[in-house]
Order: C-alpha cells, then sequence, then structure tokens
C-alpha cells in the first residue's frame, strides 16, 4: 500500500546515505511504525529540514529488542560498541534506552528521489 501521508524522518547526515544505497536499514523504537507491511511505500525526509526527499518501498521487516540489535548490520551505519548505540538512540529518543525495548528493523529501497 502507499502511503503518501506517511513520512519517515532521517537525520541530515543519513539521507546521502540513503540516496546513494549504502544505508538500506532503519532502526525504530517501538510501535509507531509496527503496522507498516512489506511492499508498502512512504515518504522519506531530512528531519532537520523537514524536506521530502525519496520514495522508499519497504522490502523486509524484523523485530529485535535493543539488546539483541546487532552493532554492526550491512545496511546501517555500524556501531563500535553497545556503549556507542545506546548513545546514538539515546540522542534520537532524548531518553535512556533499555536493552528489553522493542525494535523495528525496516529494510528499503529507494523507488524515487
Amino acid at each position: 500500500m502507499k502511503y503518501t501521508e506517511l513520512i519517515i524522518g532521517f537525520a541530515p547526515s543519513l539521507v546521502p546515505l540513503v540516496l546513494n544505497g549504502s544505508k538500506t536499514l532503519t532502526y525504530r523504537l517501538g510501535d509507531k511504525w509496527g503496522f507498516l507491511k512489506i511492499g508498502d511505500i512512504i515518504s522519506a525526509k531530512d528531519s532537520e529540514v523537514d524536506k521530502l526527499f525519496a520514495e522508499l518501498e519497504i522490502v523486509n521487516i524484523e523485530r529485535v529488542t535493543f539488546g539483541d540489535l546487532s552493532n554492526n548490520s550491512k545496511g546501517h551505519e555500524v556501531y563500535e560498541t553497545d556503549k556507542e548505540k545506546r548513545m546514538v538512540f539515546s540522542k534520537y529518543y532524548t531518553r535512556t534506552i533499555k536493552n528489553d525495548e522493542s525494535v523495528l528493523i525496516l529494510e528499503f529501497k529507494v523507488l524515487s528521489k
């Protein structure tokens, strides 16, 4: 299904990685995006300037706990340590992140720029 009204945000530093195809995974805490299914199409925006930059198709979905989330998944930025991963998530979500929290892993491909 195409969700033209659904917009998923990316940090400005990640926008070029999405556009050049090196970033194909995004990790999201909680259930906000839990309704998405493989084949769904959503818009992507640069969160800092609030500008749309691509349409993405969801090609795979997984769920893990934060504690089980890999630090080195192909298609995602690498975290050198668990501590670094936790710090990055805490910055994005502005709160403490617990190991038992659910993480949605969305794999996507860029359909249009």
